[in-house]
């Protein structure tokens, strides 16, 4: 492999925008993708992207970033945020403004409609490309304007670890066992540890997480970072979904209801939260935000209880895409017939087909339906405009566990998207975006992955590119 100015280890939108914007800069790049194919996690994401304009910008953003990330930070990725409709446009995208689509519970947009400065929050996709899903289109462009730029790519070459000189400046990479030399910079765009049972079992606090996106995101950003003397951030913050795994498939199928006709319940057959009320990546939250007082304890899987008037009302995959070879199916019978629904006429049927305690399931789900009826939930707030009362004669069943859909941990970074040691000095020549530590540590915001991706991937190319 050349010697080259930079190079961009991991090839989705981060990589891409990194080795785009560094070759933009007048930089040889080299892009190199362990997996056969690039995109990353963007070929299964909802696809939103998001900006926000006016006086409380950063204060909104700082807000979700709780104090752990630095607000230099935060300037930063508000200001990329504002430059990003333009960048797509030059790159021949079409930037669309999107309302908040309906029908899914909880609803996807808006995350914060009352964290200070919302009122400036705006959403937009990617369009013109209406056979793709909107995360798909948004990596065409990109794997367009690679192509088009003529920037290498070695897909199926896996970086092994980081070549570090004696001053402590990163100088490149050994992918596979053939050395890179990266003259101005190394940029980390490999994701987060999704994929890695240790990583997963070692930081995060759910048990059996499952994943619901590819499986190269195995924490290489961390151990890279680790051997150049960096510093880790976010390592025990994920974002995911309650999902379905079914045993043909590696990946989890990430599940939403599009009705207001269902509830979440543990194991013993009790509903444990609100099922409405978190952020809509932040929902596995309520298994770890345990209430004691409310009569319930931790108890894996979960089921999600629907009627058959909801199950009709959309797929219960789609909202985010999978990486496993199936299409779900619109009214959700194929899943049926498989076996992955279950089908009951009551709910000691339903509880006897799940191997529940059918006086409590039946308890659960009475209880429930009397809440809806008066339109207050006493026990977990759920709005009453989110409850309708279940059809007791036709209910169907989906077993549920928990399932990362992305990963915060990884290399801390500044303002400028260079990994920083422990005392907040950054290490020459390395830089990391996106899933590769994102800057996102206890919340996120819907579009909050991809534009860290974005943003976050210019600035470290554009940087690298200048490094000397």
């Amino acid at each position: 492999m050349p010697t080259v100015d930079v190079l961009v280890i991991g090839c989705g939108p981060a990589g891409a925008s990194a080795a785009i914007a560094a070759h933009d800069a007048g930089a040889s790049v080299l892009v190199v993708e362990k997996r056969n194919q690039g995109g990353g996690n963007a070929l299964f994401a909802g696809g939103f992207l998001w900006d926000i304009d006016g006086p409380e910008a950063v204060r909104h953003v700082e807000t979700l970033f709780f104090g752990k990330t630095d607000r230099a930070v935060a300037q930063a990725y508000v200001s990329g945020l504002g430059d990003l409709p333009s960048w797509i446009g030059k790159l021949g995208g079409e930037p669309v403004v999107v309302d908040p689509p309906p029908g899914s519970f909880p609803a996807v947009l808006p995350s914060w409609p009352n964290v200070p400065g919302s009122d400036g929050v705006q959403y937009w996709v990617v369009g013109g490309q209406p056979s793709l899903r909107r995360g798909e289109a948004l990596w065409h462009l990109l794997a367009e304007n690679l192509a088009a730029r003529g920037i290498t790519i070695r897909h199926g070459h896996a970086a092994a670890r980081l070549e570090v000189a004696e001053d402590g400046r990163v100088t490149g990479a050994v992918v596979g066992d053939e050395p890179v030399t990266a003259s101005r910079g190394v940029v980390l765009a490999c994701g987060g540890f999704e994929a890695d049972e240790y990583f997963k079992d070692a930081f995060l606090p759910v048990p059996h997480l499952h994943r619901v996106g590819h499986d190269g995101n195995t924490g290489d950003a961390v151990r890279m970072t680790l051997q150049a003397g960096g510093a880790l951030w976010h390592m025990s913050e994920f974002f995911g979904w309650f999902a379905f795994q079914a045993t043909e498939y590696d990946a989890a199928f990430a599940v939403d209801f599009h009705g207001p006709g269902f509830v979440l319940v543990n194991a013993a057959g009790q509903r444990f939260c609100d099922e409405t009320g978190y952020e809509v990546h932040e929902r596995l939250r309520a298994l770890v935000n345990v209430k004691p007082a409310l009569g319930y304890y931790p108890a894996l899987p979960a089921y999600g209880l629907c009627d058959g008037r909801t199950l009709a009302a959309g797929p219960l995959n789609g909202v985010v895409g999978t990486p496993n070879d199936y299409r779900w199916s619109p009214d959700n019978q194929a899943e049926v017939q498989r076996g992955w629904i279950t089908r009951a006429h009551g709910p000691a049927d339903l509880a006897q087909r799940l191997g529940l305690d059918a006086p409590a399931l039946t308890t659960t789900l009475t209880e429930f339906n009397a809440a809806a009826a008066a339109g207050r939930d006493d026990r977990f707030g759920r709005r009453a405009e989110y409850m309708t009362p279940l059809d007791l004669a036709d209910l169907y069943a989906i077993e549920l566990w928990p399932a990362a859909a992305t990963t915060s941990g990884g290399p801390r970074r500044d303002a400028g998207a260079r990994v920083v040691r422990p005392d907040g000095t950054p290490i020459p020549g390395l830089y990391a975006a996106g899933g590769a530590g994102t800057v996102w540590g206890p919340f996120t915001h819907s579009g909050g992955g991809l534009t860290d991706a974005l943003v976050f991937g210019r600035l470290a190319g554009q940087h690298a590119a200048q490094s000397r």
